[in-house]
């Protein structure tokens, strides 16, 4: 395969892994799959019959001038009566064949795309961070349809002789499109479309050259030397289209992102009075992928209509005048002269079918490749076999001698042990990049440690049944994230299974019963991720999602950050309330938010460096003080409080 720098080729090996993770995905559907190659088999030489007889169709009744009227009309009848059930019979195996395909690709994809995102849910957050939401969306979704699909199938003549018009023979579109069938066929037509129409290419092309060699041997010398240049001349043309066309779909996907972004962005693009920059960016990436767009379409008009069609034509030109002389001397026939016409015409579809699906095939490795990428990626905090589930939670947690990085070499926490006590209500503060939302995420088992071990009820927590822990775990981020729905439905998120009477006492003890008043739909109220909701309000649903819950464990990841004082002072106040009974972590940057906490944890470059009450740590010298110092400073200076 050609290489480019954005699409770079695939080595034979991968090429057969990928074919065998395809075709696992297929073996359930298998006894249907090969049933219908079966039919293929049966169907192709049927077609090539029904062809073949027109030959003895002329020679033995319309250009027999020995026979009574009579007699070359039965000859007629009998013949076509003859090519009619080959017609049928190939048809009904074609389209037997086809739903077959169609109800293998529909079952393999829909089986690809749940295990897909039931893998890529067990990966661990160190691989879901380094391509973004966007791009496994993009892999989800896009990569699973026919991004460069296949079109009709190779046809064959009908009772009368007569081929179909060009335009039935195997299409190419080089063109993304969501306006797709996601089922029909996906990625996994490689296997269980691609695949049967390499078979019947080849298959189709054999039985032909067989045909013409009853005709006369030398036919078929000319269409196998025909073949070779054929092929090598449209590989190495179809190249040309391919990269083409894979720069035209960076640029449509170019044009997207432009365009989406200016519309995320809207606000700010507009407070910044950046509209018309915008817009000459759009402009520029919309002119770039049009241009790749023509060059694309120039590349398929030189491949297709110039280089496969004149060659096409001297191909034939060079059987008409052989078979053409030899008629003129007696060696051959009319009827021979119009059976290979149709039936050099029949092999060309094939074989110019061939040269295209080998590109198509090239093509649809790439979002496969990254598909695979995904799904070989080995999930590595999956429960064990013996994993402990835990009963009679209590709530403690331990940290000991925790070592932690993102990046190899590059640890965020250094050996760091603390043991939280059942109840205990916990502060963890420091500069940013202290590691303190790192350890809630460790404590969450988002992460696995690069040393050390998490402890919870004196169990070590990748030991554990993860499902039985987070049961009775609940966390608030600094940004609760909203599903479209109801703020019911949002707060339920955090145990479908609560009762009305459940829900009722989370909006109650997180503070949202009271702007649910100004709501005249209550609990009802429609909201998503872009409803205009105050952060304040936000937060509440946030805390009552965590609430209904029951958890014995409540992490509080900078959850009044984004609060205005009035607003943090309430949902403080929520905390402390909800508090009792319950083991309460809370990361905070601003030290008002853990002042009422039973401990304080101070981090500095992934290390206990303070701890103690908020009035032990004021009493001493240290990063505590100083934090504190800053930001009472800072609060002065805006006009605000700092008890």
């Amino acid at each position: 395969m050609s290489e480019s720098p954005t699409h770079p080729a695939l080595k034979s090996g991968d090429v057969a892994k990928i074919f065998r993770q395809l075709w696992a995905v297929v073996r359930p559907y298998k006894g249907k799959f090969f049933l219908g190659i079966c039919f293929l088999l049966l169907a192709v030489p049927l077609g090539q019959f029904a062809i073949f007889l027109t030959r003895d169709v002329t020679n033995q009744a319309l250009n027999s001038a020995s026979l009574t009227i009579t007699e070359r009309w039965d000859a007629v009848i009998r013949i076509m009566i003859l090519q009619a059930i080959f017609w049928l019979a190939s048809t009904l195996l074609s389209t037997w064949r086809e739903v077959l395909e169609w109800y293998v690709s529909m079952r393999s994809t829909l089986d690809l795309r749940l295990k897909y995102y039931r893998h890529l849910h067990s990966l661990p957050m160190s691989f879901l961070g380094q391509y973004g939401p966007g791009a496994h969306l993009y892999r989800a979704t896009a990569d699973m349809v026919s991004l460069f699909r296949v079109g009709n199938r190779v046809e064959t003549s009908t009772p009368a002789g007569q081929m179909p018009p060009e335009s039935k023979e195997v299409q190419t579109s080089y063109y993304y499109s969501n306006d797709v069938d996601p089922y029909d066929p996906g990625v996994m037509g490689i296997i269980t479309r691609s695949m049967p129409l390499f078979v019947e290419t080849l298959y189709a092309m054999g039985w032909g050259a067989a045909l013409l060699y009853l005709i006369d041997p030398m036919l078929s010398f000319f269409l196998i030397c025909y073949i070779v240049p054929f092929s090598v001349i449209s590989y190495f043309a179809f190249n040309r289209v391919r990269e083409a066309a894979f720069d035209f779909k960076d640029g449509v996907e170019n044009e997207s992102k432009v365009l989406r972004d200016s519309i995320a962005g809207l606000r700010t693009m507009k407070a910044f009075g950046r509209t018309t920059l915008q817009l000459r960016k759009y402009f520029l990436a919309a002119g770039q992928a049009r241009r790749n767009g023509v060059r694309m379409y120039g590349e398929l008009v030189k491949a297709q209509n110039i280089l496969q069609q004149l060659m096409r034509w001297i191909f034939t030109t060079i059987v008409y005048i052989y078979l053409a002389r030899k008629i003129i001397i007696g060696e051959a026939t009319i009827g021979d002269w119009v059976a290979t016409a149709l039936l050099i015409e029949a092999a060309q579809m094939p074989l110019q079918n061939f040269v295209q699906l080998t590109q198509l095939l090239k093509m649809q490795l790439v979002p496969v490749r990254r598909i695979f990428s995904t799904l070989n990626t080995k999930p590595r905090l999956l429960d064990k076999p013996s994993a402990t589930v835990l009963t009679d939670f209590k709530g403690s947690l331990k940290f000991k001698d925790l070592t932690f990085g993102y990046r190899p070499g590059e640890p965020v926490i250094h050996e760091l042990s603390l043991d939280v006590e059942p109840g205990e209500y916990l502060g963890i503060v420091g500069p940013s990049g202290a590691g303190k939302s790192s350890l809630v995420s460790l404590a969450l088992r988002l992460y696995e440690p690069d040393s050390g071990s998490v402890l919870v009820d004196d169990h070590d927590l990748m030991d554990v049944n993860l499902n039985s822990y987070l049961l009775n775990v609940a966390s608030v981020p600094q940004s609760t994230y909203l599903y479209a729905g109801t703020i019911a439905e949002n707060v339920l998120f955090g145990n479908p299974d609560a009762t009305l009477e459940d829900l009722e006492t989370a909006l109650e003890q997180s503070g949202a019963s009271a702007f649910l008043a100004h709501h005249s739909d209550g609990a009802d109220t429609v909201i998503s991720e872009t409803a205009p909701i105050s952060g304040g309000e936000r937060q509440r649903i946030g805390i009552a999602r965590a609430l209904i819950r029951n958890p014995r464990i409540l992490f509080l990841d900078e959850a009044t950050a984004s609060l205005d004082p009035a607003t943090e002072d309430k949902v403080l106040q929520t905390i402390q309330e909800v508090r009792k009974g319950r083991t309460v972590i809370t990361i905070a940057h601003r030290l008002k938010a853990v002042t009422q906490c039973d401990r304080i944890i101070v981090l500095d470059q992934g290390r206990i460096v303070q701890q103690g009450t908020h009035k032990e740590l004021l009493a001493q010298d240290g990063l505590y003080k100083d934090l504190w110092e800053q930001q009472w400073e800072i609060s002065k200076v805006k006009g605000g409080t700092h008890d």
